[in-house]
């Protein structure tokens, strides 16, 4: 796929992406606004129906106060009254629209009100007989517990309607807001409204007086400063309206946590798909990016391949080339020296073939190790032959210091042999200078190690973690000038691995590099 094709189909999957999280986030962003503003709704609407509570009561005080002063007013007047008489047995239910419907009900022992009513409509008026039994009498005849005209009842309840609105007001112009509702009353009615609407957070509240600017009857723990900003307020007694006007007003601390709580399963999944397509699209991106280096590592490699099996082929057709000429068959010497010559470049290619016959088995991970004991000093030198011509065109040279004394290791001889080779090939091939290639051998820890350390241009710390990945090639700055198939130090790491050992690299620009291989000593 070509460059800019990958970049508009990423351009353009950014776009995408950026779209859709804009979207969810702006989705998340109205339903945290829509469930504020439900919230407050809820709130308003409880603290209406608290204020609208909180006039009922103190109305039904100011009703039952009137009530009970009447009946002692009445009582005073009449003198004393038979127990079974009392005016206070007995209750009017005046819901039925029918007047001649009147009801009469009495919680008082002994008597038992009569459900059969008797009205005597003969005089004028309507009079209201009522007759009861008593349950301790052996008599049943019914006789009269309480008698009135209907017009006289209707009269009364007026007057009493009358006085109650009198006093309400005259109360409710003289009397302190202090007064009329405590701290207590307001909690009470607060908390039992806001659990009927699943408020379970904490809540404070104050009545702030408009008229001197300040608050009064705050719950324990309230903050002024906060309570004075909170929007979260109604009118107390909205009806008196020429009178000081008062607001209850209600604050939640942890609002915004109470709120997030209750569309915590939506965010959750929004918050988990923003996650999803995130991922998906760095998936994606990656995905395109590592095939388009596969693309290019796979174009690089054929190049490379093509021309590091070039230089052998063309050395060898060149010796037999001059093997060919006649007199060139008389000098022993040259024969010798050019089969030599063949001989290496064929052991050369053989190694390529095999290192990438071997890579490809190991990415499939069908090789298999053939494991000997093996002296690895036989080993080195067995790879260093492989390069002894390459070295003197270049005017180079190999220097051994074997020190270790137990030398012999279970291995696989022709692996070793090849991830030597490669390191050797390596050293020679990115060298500025004449290689100068230092081989040495220690025992340590009951394992074998071997460093080879040479003079070439050597490796920046960034790149110590991706040599050994597959394909993997440090730009020298000409390419051309070195050549690679990027597979040499992965080879080599999966093989050390394989036999239980380790390899690791010291290196600095211009300083030449150091690679050291530990083998395990087995049985030792």
């Amino acid at each position: 796929m070509k460059e800019k094709k990958i970049k508009f189909i990423v351009a353009l999957m950014t776009v995408a992406v950026i779209g859709l999280i804009t979207v969810q986030l702006y989705w998340i962003s109205n339903l945290i606004q829509v469930e504020r503003e439900r919230f407050r709704r809820n709130v308003f609407h409880s603290l209406i129906k608290v204020v609208d509570q909180i006039e009922k009561e103190e109305a039904a005080k100011t009703v039952i106060a009137n009530i009970l002063e009447d009946k002692k007013l009445k009582s005073g007047a009449s003198g004393k009254k038979s127990q079974k008489q009392k005016d206070s047995s007995f209750f009017i239910d005046d819901s039925v629209s029918n007047s001649k419907m009147v009801k009469l009900f009495t919680d008082e022992a002994p008597y038992r009100i009569n459900p059969k009513n008797d009205f005597d409509s003969t005089k004028k008026g309507v009079q209201l007989r009522v007759f009861a039994y008593s349950p301790d009498r052996r008599s049943n005849m019914p006789r009269y517990v309480w008698r009135s005209d209907i017009d006289t009842i209707v009269r009364s309840r007026e007057t009493l309607i009358q006085k109650v609105v009198a006093e309400m007001v005259e109360v409710n112009s003289q009397k302190k807001i202090e007064e009329r509702i405590s701290t207590n009353q307001i909690d009470k009615l607060l908390s039992d409204e806001f659990k009927t609407r699943v408020f379970s957070g904490e809540f404070y509240f104050g009545v702030y007086k408009t008229r001197n600017n300040s608050f009064t009857l705050l719950k324990n723990g309230t903050d002024t400063t906060l309570i004075r900003k909170s929007r979260l307020r109604t009118l107390l007694y909205p009806a008196e309206m020429f009178l000081d006007r008062n607001e209850l007003v209600v604050y939640f601390p942890d609002q915004e946590r109470q709120i997030l709580s209750s569309i915590s399963g939506m965010m959750g999944l929004s918050v988990g798909l923003i996650f999803l397509i995130v991922w998906v699209f760095y998936k994606t991106i990656q995905m395109l990016l590592r095939q388009k280096k596969i693309t290019q590592v796979k174009n690089d490699l054929i190049n490379n391949i093509t021309h590091e099996f070039k230089t052998p082929i063309s050395t060898i057709s060149l010796a037999c080339e001059a093997l060919n000429e006649p007199t060139l068959l008389t000098e022993k010497s040259s024969v010798m020296r050019y089969s030599k010559i063949i001989k290496e470049e064929n052991d050369r290619l053989k190694i390529m073939v095999e290192t990438l016959l071997n890579t490809a088995a190991m990415e499939k991970s069908e090789f298999q190790l053939s494991k000997e004991d093996i002296d690895i000093h036989d080993v080195i030198r067995s790879a260093a032959m492989m390069h002894e011509e390459t070295l003197r065109q270049k005017d180079g040279r190999i220097i051994y210091d074997f020190k270790a004394a137990q030398s012999l290791v279970n291995c696989d001889e022709f692996h070793v042999t090849n991830i030597i080779a490669n390191l050797i090939d390596n050293a020679i091939k990115h060298n500025a200078n004449n290689p100068v290639i230092n081989i040495s051998t220690i025992n340590k820890n009951k394992s074998v190690s071997i460093i080879i350390k040479d003079n070439g241009i050597g490796i920046a710390r960034e790149f110590y973690g991706k040599i050994f990945e597959t394909f993997y090639r440090v730009e020298t700055g000409n390419v051309q000038s070195v050549r690679g198939f990027g597979i040499g130090l992965s080879y080599a790491k999966k093989i050390v691995d394989a036999h239980g050992g380790s390899i690791s690299v010291k290196s600095d620009p211009d300083n030449g590099s150091e690679f050291l291989l530990t083998f395990p000593i087995e049985g030792k």
